[in-house]
């Protein structure tokens, strides 16, 4: 008889690992808790799983993260002799088994181990096929067949890696999404002088773009933000669909000032919210919402202390709203004036428009500095036909002696 997993355990790791089924995600680790509560080890591990966050399960599920129970789970599971327990928990960080060992009986050695999970590998359990591709990709392969690692090369690190790689296609072939990174991974790291295969794996992301897998979608719809922008949006919807809360900022930029797309500042600004509230791209969401609220536009009124607040939320380790920032400390904008602070946001990136504009109102006028006409006028030469700069230099006239305010 092959040995498999129970078809309960069977059925719920479809749903989670390999299908990515959300809709079906509650009802499958209720599955999992119920073959648990019976004392199916292989149940214990799946379900330990389910608490350890993103990189044992989809965070799109919607489980709770609890470590402490993912590792009671693990320990359960371990206890009532699942070989994949043994197997899988050796990969996560901070488990440590409780008698000190992942070796349960009825198995003494991990070579045991690695021999039940390959036989159910061969026997077509998907997921054991990804566990043993992984082993080999990790190089746990060298505890699980106790090798000396004294005698391990560099070609024999390439061919695990080649093993990998074309188990991981197999699983892929199979339906299952989540061997798509480490693939890719081997495909372009060009870690340990594996050749670089960028196109591949580009096919790859887009295998994952179809399988539905929001990380993808969101990679792929990047590709089209220039070329095909509605295909872009439509990817990025997807992708926030199926957990990739990322995609709220690119879907933002799509709307935004310098979008692909028809200007939507309305819509623009509740991506870049959503992307907040998700917690993802930060620096990019806050920033974004400062722009619209400096500018304004599309019935959104300027509010320059938002603005402010938005740029200073990141500012400590990002720079890109520095010609706005400074031209809200220099014209008392949503906080009070301070010319230092402002000529120091504006040397940053002295080419943008507002960061020369502003340069030169602090010289032409001496504002915070010594008065140095020439030098004003010499950054607003940078932009001779902005409004602001036609505007100042009615202000300045040129004599023989040089140039005067008036």
């Amino acid at each position: 008889m092959k040995k498999l997993f129970e078809k309960r355990v069977s059925s719920a790791v479809q749903t989670i690992w390999i299908e990515q089924n959300f809709n079906d995600g509650a009802a499958a680790k209720k599955i999992l808790e119920e073959a648990a509560a019976g004392g199916d080890g292989d149940a214990c591990y799946f379900l330990g799983r389910c608490y350890l966050g993103e990189c044992f399960v989809n965070p799109a599920f919607g489980f709770p993260e609890d470590d402490e129970l993912g590792y009671e789970y693990f320990n359960k599971s371990l206890e009532y002799g699942s070989a994949a327990g043994m197997f899988g928990s050796m990969r996560a960080a901070g488990f440590e088994p409780k008698r000190g060992t992942y070796v349960y009986p009825p198995y003494v050695s991990l070579r045991e181990i690695w021999a039940v999970i390959n036989e159910m590998a061969e026997n077509g359990e998907l997921f054991c096929q990804y566990m043993i591709a992984t082993a080999y990709y990790f190089g746990d392969v060298i505890k699980f067949l106790e090798y000396d690692p004294e005698s391990i090369d560099l070609a024999q690190v390439q061919y695990w890696k080649n093993i990998a790689a074309s188990m991981y296609e197999k699983c892929i072939e199979q339906g299952m999404g989540m061997a798509i990174q480490n693939l890719i991974n081997i495909l372009t790291s060009g870690d340990y002088g594996m050749p670089k295969q960028e196109e591949r794996a580009r096919l790859f992301r887009h295998i994952g773009a179809d399988m539905h897998m929001g990380v993808y979608e969101l990679e792929t719809g990047r590709e089209y933000e220039d070329s095909e922008p509605e295909k872009a949006r439509e990817l990025y919807e997807r992708a926030i669909l199926h957990g990739e809360p990322g995609a709220y900022y690119y879907l933002g930029e799509l709307y935004s000032f310098r979008g692909k797309l028809p200007r939507d500042l309305n819509k623009a600004k509740e991506c870049y919210e959503m992307g907040l509230k998700k917690g993802a791209n930060i620096t990019g969401c806050s920033n974004c919402l400062g722009e619209i609220y400096f500018y304004g536009g599309q019935g959104i009124a300027p509010d320059y202390e938002k603005a402010v607040q938005y740029f200073l939320a990141v500012r400590e380790n990002n720079d890109w709203a520095s010609d706005m920032l400074g031209t809200c400390y220099l014209k008392g904008l949503g906080t009070s004036t301070d010319y230092a602070a402002a000529k120091k946001e504006f040397e940053i990136y002295t080419n943008e428009a507002l960061s020369a504009i502003g340069l030169g109102e602090i010289y032409a006028y001496g504002l915070g500095v010594t008065q140095d006409i020439k030098k004003g006028m010499e950054y607003w030469d940078k932009f001779p036909m902005h409004p602001r700069v036609i505007e100042n230099k009615k202000n300045f006239k040129k004599t023989l002696f040089g140039w005067k305010q008036r």
